[in-house]
């Protein structure tokens, strides 16, 4: 069965196989049963609210926001999008323009002279990935905890062995298990980015994504595993109103000054020492959900009547 016409134009069972296993007690276990649920309550709910109501002009947001949220769920403009490209005839073609449009015509990497190149072979597609925290920055963190934190509760509540930063889930990672080939996509509809974790007030989202796409994985499940963090990018997706008006959101500003001053990526990674900055800001990315819809004119059916 299709879960939604619109927002996820696909049978579970297919949605199914793009949840990555997670490693449980020396097991690896598969996870789908704890994301497939939150798509179909959402459809339930909102499906149900346009069978009550019909049309909704003149409806108060506050009876629409809560039964109407997947219209600006990231989890089904991310999931609906990528598995339009992902499962195309065509995916190989429409994927490589995607990321010319944020990286240039040329992988930013070494020994994968062209997109086709990163593309071909055993290709995944995983959406909520968990990646761990680097222990790197956990070891660091742990010693400059004071220089991060400034309110009491919080400080004491560390008793010296808690884990001060958990894994990441990263809204979709493409992965090539032949090459190493990946990219860890960050998509965005109306939210910012967050600008802390629990224990460090300094750390931004965009700078924990790419702190967690430099680091190995070799202990993970499969394909995980087979990730090269130096052939992997990172991908920010959001409106194009936001990539147009950059100032508007926290993450324009981060964007621009990321990729224009990659002392900025250093200054905002400081237990990376000796991080190649200007090489890892090169292979910083942003498209927008408007540049997919007219590369595959089915991946954001929602954007038609928008664009039209």
């Amino acid at each position: 069965m299709v879960l939604h016409p619109i927002y996820m134009p696909v049978e579970e069972e297919r949605l199914r196989e793009h949840f990555a296993q997670v490693r449980v007690r020396g097991q690896c276990v598969d996870t789908a049963d704890l994301h497939i649920p939150q798509f179909q309550k959402s459809i339930e709910r909102y499906e149900a609210f346009q069978k009550e109501h019909g049309p909704r002009p003149g409806l108060p947001l506050s009876k629409v926001r809560f039964p109407c949220q997947i219209e600006k769920d990231e989890r089904f403009w991310t999931a609906s999008s990528f598995l339009a490209l992902f499962y195309s005839p065509a995916r190989v073609d429409e994927l490589s323009c995607l990321l010319q449009l944020a990286y240039g015509e040329k992988p930013p990497v070494d020994g994968l002279p062209s997109w086709a190149s990163c593309l071909e072979g055993e290709l995944f597609l995983f959406f909520e990935a968990n990646l761990p925290s680097p222990a790197l920055y956990k070891k660091w963190l742990r010693e400059h905890l004071r220089e991060r934190h400034l309110i009491p509760y919080v400080l004491q509540s560390d008793n010296g062995s808690k884990n001060l930063e958990g894994p990441t889930n990263v809204d979709a990672l493409l992965l090539n298990a032949s090459n190493g080939f990946a990219v860890v996509i960050e998509a965005k509809v109306l939210s910012d980015v967050s600008c802390q974790i629990t224990y460090d007030v300094q750390r931004n989202q965009i700078a924990r994504n790419i702190d967690v796409m430099l680091e190995e994985n070799a202990s993970l499940c499969y394909p995980l595993n087979r990730r090269y963090p130096s052939k992997t990018l990172f991908l920010l997706v959001t409106p194009e109103i936001f990539k147009r008006n950059p100032s508007s959101r926290l993450y324009g500003f981060l964007m621009r000054e990321y990729r224009k001053d990659p002392l900025a990526l250093a200054r905002d990674l400081p237990h990376r020492s000796g991080l190649e900055a200007r090489e890892v800001a090169q292979r910083i990315g942003w498209v927008t959900w408007e540049d997919m819809q007219g590369i595959n004119s089915g991946s954001c059916s929602w954007l038609h009547e928008r664009l039209e």
